[in-house]
């Protein structure tokens, strides 16, 4: 019957398959070389030498090898277990071996070695095509499956590089932004420092100045009415004093500087509960202190929360909580006041100091979070990087 072309002929991408075909009779390799040019192949060799043919292996790489496997000098086996040697890796030719023995120890000994198929002396054309165009669909799927891993692994390195080079950036601003945030919380907390001088340097010096005379005029007069009047401004002098020095205290703690974060933030809850503020609670689980600076930070964030809390939500308690979190520090400051919508606070009159928190937090690297709904009170939690924290900051 002869050979229906169409039905064997490979698709376009295959049409160009490298086939060897070794074979130590000529009839069979000629049969074999016209059988695959008629259907349509164009890269086809045959050779009835078998050392020519292990050469080809080497220096011509076939996608599909067809081996006898009786020959002599090199036998089929020979060469089957050097072009299928693991280290080949994709560049192992598919053989389909082509014998007469059908004895089951022939078998099993080429399947053993690598082969994938049998072709039996003397063959079915059509059979024998079919076969071939289907081992080299799969060898062709092999092929794109390396192709693509080699591509996808050029992209893979190549994304890598730019991430790394993005992350080098990343790394780059965000010490630029620290070394911008510990700038400006310098040179904000020296101006407190300076005005807290001048106040204490002058303004409170003149007052107890005016306080002494006053008290000396007190022994001097002898008049009730003008006495009565004495007592107040006395009074008067005496609630200035005291704001003047809880003013001081806002502006610059000497325990933040001095003892640490925790202290500071003791004595503050502290003089707000004698001043008629909120009870609270400090739980502190911090391995070491922070540098001046996120001190500062954080002592900022936590006053402005307190401060809020008091004014604002009228809370009766708060509760406060510095823990150490990755490589940073969280700072979390809970009230049972009122509460609020959280959305929108920035409009919000008597709010205005929640986004100044959030800025704050930003600046130095970290973040702050506002919870906060009517009834239920108001949670600030804010998370700055310590010094050396890159990784988590980023």
């Amino acid at each position: 019957m002869p050979l229906d072309v169409d039905v064997v002929r490979p698709p376009a991408r295959l049409a160009g398959a490298r086939v060897l075909v070794i074979d130590d009779e000529p009839a069979n390799t000629r049969i074999l070389e016209r059988l695959l040019e008629t259907a349509g192949y164009t890269d086809v060799r045959a050779t009835n030498d078998p050392l020519e043919g292990m050469a080809l292996c080497e220096t011509w790489t076939p996608d599909l090898l067809l081996l006898d496997l009786h020959m002599p000098e090199v036998d089929g086996y020979s060469i089957l277990r050097q072009v299928t040697e693991p280290e080949r890796g994709a560049f192992r030719p598919l053989v389909v071996v082509l014998t007469a023995d059908v004895a089951p120890a022939a078998r099993e000994r080429a399947l053993s070695l690598g082969a994938i198929d049998f072709l039996t002396k003397p063959f079915d054309h059509l059979e024998a095509l079919l076969r071939i165009r289907n081992h080299l669909s799969t060898r062709r799927l092999e092929l794109d499956l390396v192709e693509h891993a080699e591509i996808l692994e050029t992209r893979v390195a190549e994304r890598t590089v730019e991430l790394r080079d993005s992350l080098e950036r990343l790394r780059e601003t965000l010490e630029e932004r620290r070394r911008l945030a510990a700038r400006l919380v310098t040179a904000q907390e020296e101006e407190r420092r300076r005005v807290a001088a001048d106040i204490h340097d002058d303004t409170i010096q003149t007052m107890v100045a005016v306080g002494i005379r006053l008290e000396l005029l007190a022994r001097r007069l002898s008049d009730p009415e003008l006495q009565e009047e004495l007592d107040v401004l006395r009074a008067t002098v005496s609630e200035s004093m005291s704001g003047l020095r809880h003013l001081l205290f806002e502006l610059r703690p000497a325990s933040l500087e001095q003892v640490g974060l925790a202290a500071a933030l003791e004595e503050y809850l502290d003089q707000a509960r004698r001043d008629g503020g909120p009870a609270y609670k400090l739980e502190v689980s911090m391995r070491r202190e922070p540098a001046l600076e996120e001190r500062v930070v954080l002592y900022r964030i936590a006053q402005e929360a307190l401060v809020n809390a008091r004014k604002h939500a009228a809370a009766t308690s708060v509760s406060v909580v510095l823990a150490d979190d990755g490589n940073g520090v969280r700072l979390e400051v809970r009230d049972d006041g009122r509460g609020f919508v959280a959305h929108g606070i920035q409009q919000e009159r008597g709010h205005i100091g929640l986004p100044s928190m959030r800025e704050r937090a930003e600046l130095s690297g970290g973040w702050c979070r506002v919870e906060s709904a009517p009834g239920a009170g108001t949670t600030v939690t804010s998370w700055i990087p310590l010094t050396g924290g890159d990784e988590e900051a980023e």
